[in-house]
């Protein structure tokens, strides 16, 4: 798998990091809160967060978990140093696969990683979801396909499409796209009229409709 730590604890980040990657799984990279965390899940694929609850900056890492779940389809291990009532009644409002105590036990850790691959094999989701007669899309791997071959494309072009997908048939608006693909970030109209029209370059007959003044949507709905 490829894992993304949040631990804003460079010592214990350490300890996680080698852990894992002593699982022959791949630290696609560390982060000390959300912002950072958000940056490296753009630039690279993750199958996995790992994170701690309580982290720097004004997003805590069940609210920074819940973003990357949502727009990269992760699994997430929470950390924290306490499981008193407030904190679990916090982290149940994740889909969690699996909750670690510090100090935690390098045992508890590799556990529930070798519980997450067995469990991941057997997802329906490994199948690939079919969007129309040309395009099919496997959300696991966050690819998309043109009848067999992989389509390669940036991490926003796939966070674009994948927004489009949870859709199914009804319109995304554009302020949706700013937060889930910028992040609020300020960027011009004329940066997602870029990534559209590479899009359309890439995928040259999917079914991507624009609604104009509002958003865009997928013309047949899957």
């Amino acid at each position: 798998m490829k894992v993304l730590i949040i631990e804003d604890d460079s010592i214990v980040a350490m300890h996680m990091k080698e852990t894992i990657q002593g699982r022959n799984h791949d630290v696609v990279g560390v982060a000390k809160n959300a912002q950072k965390a958000l940056k490296i899940a753009e630039k690279s694929p993750i199958d996995l967060v790992i994170s701690d609850i309580n982290i720097e900056g004004d997003i805590d890492g069940i609210e920074c978990c819940k973003i990357l779940q949502n727009t990269y389809h992760t699994s997430v291990i929470l950390v924290s140093a306490y499981n008193d009532q407030m904190t679990l009644k916090n982290a149940s409002t994740l889909d969690f696969s699996g909750y670690l105590i510090k100090p935690f036990r390098e045992d508890e850790l590799l556990t529930h990683l070798d519980l997450i691959v067995l469990r991941e094999k057997k997802k329906e989701h490994y199948k690939r979801k079919k969007i129309n007669e040309v395009y099919s899309y496997c959300p696991i791997h966050q690819t998309f396909y043109r009848f067999q071959e992989v389509i390669e494309l940036t991490q926003k072009e796939k966070s674009f499409l994948e927004a489009l997908l949870r859709a199914n048939g009804a319109i995304v608006s554009y302020e949706h796209f700013w937060d889930t693909i910028w992040y609020g970030e300020v960027v011009s109209d004329e940066a997602r009229r870029q990534l559209v029209y590479r899009l359309r370059q890439k995928l040259p007959d999917f079914p991507l409709k624009l609604v104009k003044g509002i958003g865009y949507k997928l013309e047949n709905k899957i």
